[in-house]
């Protein structure tokens, strides 16, 4: 692990952090389900309840989850993905790129369902998918932990939950990192110089 790195896999652990936070806070067991209510203290929200002064939770959302086995996907994910883009990217690039994502997934989930309580970190972790399929080099366990993570959440959402199709909130964010990885490419063809992309 670099020192770059690090800071992703610090990102991955305060998820963790948070939960165990939380789960203490409401006098549980640390696998125990955390009810999207009682998140509603601590950042989560109701897509209709979202207003201009709550924009905040958008960001703070994305700590909080309701599912133990969810909460540790997400942040293998985010570990996985994350860490092999600091190889080919800034950090800061990489940290904006999925909260940015994320918070942008999980304001079209509020406008998309906004009966829905919304929180988790799939958001960001698909933001930085969607780049990762782009840049990072194939069969790499980074790029193949991208491929697993979408296929994950498009399994989820289509077989699972009551959607019956690709969330929105879900779609977005991934969308947005392809657009990212795309940019990224283009910019390392057209200008070279720039060494937006570091070779690995």
């Amino acid at each position: 692990m670099t020192r770059v790195s690090a800071i992703v896999w610090a990102w991955a652990a305060s998820i963790v952090l948070v939960w165990i936070a939380v789960a203490v806070d409401l006098g549980q067991p640390l696998w125990m389900r955390q009810h999207s209510i009682a998140l509603t203290a601590y950042g989560a929200f109701e897509g209709r309840t979202l207003t201009l002064a709550d924009s905040w939770k958008l960001l703070a959302s994305q700590w909080l989850h309701v599912k133990f086995a969810h909460m540790l996907f997400n942040v293998a994910v985010i570990s996985l993905v994350g860490a092999a883009l600091t190889r080919r990217l800034a950090w800061w690039l990489v940290m904006t790129l999925g909260l940015l994502g994320g918070a942008c997934g999980q304001l079209l989930a509020a406008l998309a369902q906004p009966d829905s309580y919304i929180s988790g970190a799939s958001q960001a972790y698909l933001a930085l998918c969607g780049t990762g399929l782009l840049v990072l080099d194939r069969k790499s366990v980074g790029w193949c932990s991208a491929v697993v993570g979408v296929a994950v959440s498009i399994g989820l959402d289509v077989f699972v939950s009551a959607h019956a199709g690709v969330k929105p909130g879900h779609f977005v964010p991934f969308v947005i990192g392809l657009i990212a990885g795309g940019i990224f490419l283009l910019l390392e063809r057209r200008r070279p110089g720039w060494a937006v992309l570091r070779r690995t």
